[in-house]
């Protein structure tokens, strides 16, 4: 028995019987599938599959326990590889990772430096990108590990795991009119101009749909590129502005005031992007223990995430 026969017979499984599309996935003939699986079904002394004239259709009875069987040697065969690379390699190597904009969660820091005492040998790169673009380089194989805010569509190649939850909060000179409403409501914010992050930036989506959801006009009227230019806006006076919680100390500002508007807008969640095909070193495996020491990742079975594991309150430098 071969492990490409094994390789066969689970890519077949998965392709629901069609040959071609398993030879196609596997860069190989269809001829060669054939022979294959005919040889492991001989050596096996059973039929593994159920066939429609010439076509396969289903799985034997034995050739759906041994597709079961398949499923746990290829695992197997996966750790055992990885083992070999960690002990090849000297735990050395490299982990790339992308981040979009503020999204770096506030103990990244931290759990790079226990990760290069652990690791020494290991060369931890980080390219700060545009969500759009670091998404294209975890699917390209070009990234290891992705740290960015909340994904707004499926992502069926990639796997998500949330680590941070953060709310937005409205900053104001001090003595502004807000500060005097004993109700904030987007009505009394889109009195004033307001400004927030590019339109890009998840944060500012979030705040867009919340006006366009209760039929009010969106009253930002600067859209500015980092927390800093927000609160130059509003200490100008030229408008008021909506950050992220914690993403500045109100004591080097005291002419501002923070307000809070939380009812008014839903939480953005940061969260660990890992490429479902992604080699699973020593290295990252070290490296996500210590950036979210509470996430349970299985890594040994299709990176899921064990039920329970919430994003915690954010603290820090949180996503836009």
């Amino acid at each position: 028995m071969k492990l490409r026969q094994l390789v066969y017979l689970h890519e077949v499984v998965q392709q629901s019987f069609n040959i071609s599309a398993a030879a196609n996935s596997l860069f190989t003939s269809q001829s060669g599938v054939s022979r294959q699986l005919q040889e492991l079904s001989q050596e096996l002394g059973v039929e593994l599959f159920t066939h429609h004239g010439r076509r396969l259709v289903g799985l034997t009875e034995v050739g759906k326990e041994i597709a079961e069987a398949t499923v746990e040697a290829l695992r197997i065969t996966k750790r055992i590889k990885q083992i070999a690379d960690t002990h090849r390699l000297g735990e050395s190597g490299a982990l790339r990772i992308v981040a979009s904009r503020h999204a770096m969660a506030s103990n990244l820091h931290q759990a790079i430096v226990r990760c290069r005492q652990e690791l020494p040998g290991l060369q931890v790169e980080i390219s700060q990108e545009e969500p759009a673009v670091a998404l294209e380089l975890l699917r390209g194989g070009r990234a290891d590990l992705g740290l960015l805010t909340e994904p707004t569509e499926p992502l069926p190649d990639l796997v998500y795991c949330p680590l941070a939850e953060w709310r937005l909060q409205l900053v104001v000179p001090a003595g502004h009119p807000c500060t005097e409403l004993p109700d904030l409501t987007l009505e009394a914010l889109a009195a004033y101009p307001c400004c927030s992050f590019e339109r890009s930036a998840r944060t500012r989506q979030i705040i867009d749909e919340a006006f366009e959801l209760a039929g009010v006009k969106s009253p930002i009227a600067f859209s500015l590129d980092s927390t800093s230019s927000i609160l130059d806006y509003v200490q100008s006076g030229l408008a008021i502005g909506f950050v992220v919680e914690d993403s500045f100390q109100l004591a080097h500002y005291p002419e501002l005031q923070i307000l809070d508007v939380h009812h008014l807008f839903h939480p953005l969640t940061t969260g660990i992007v890992l490429p479902r095909k992604v080699r699973i070193t020593h290295g990252l495996r070290n490296f996500v223990s210590h950036l979210a020491p509470h996430l349970a990742i299985d890594w040994d079975n299709g990176l899921t995430v064990a039920n329970g594991n919430h994003p915690a309150a954010g603290r820090g430098q949180p996503g836009n």
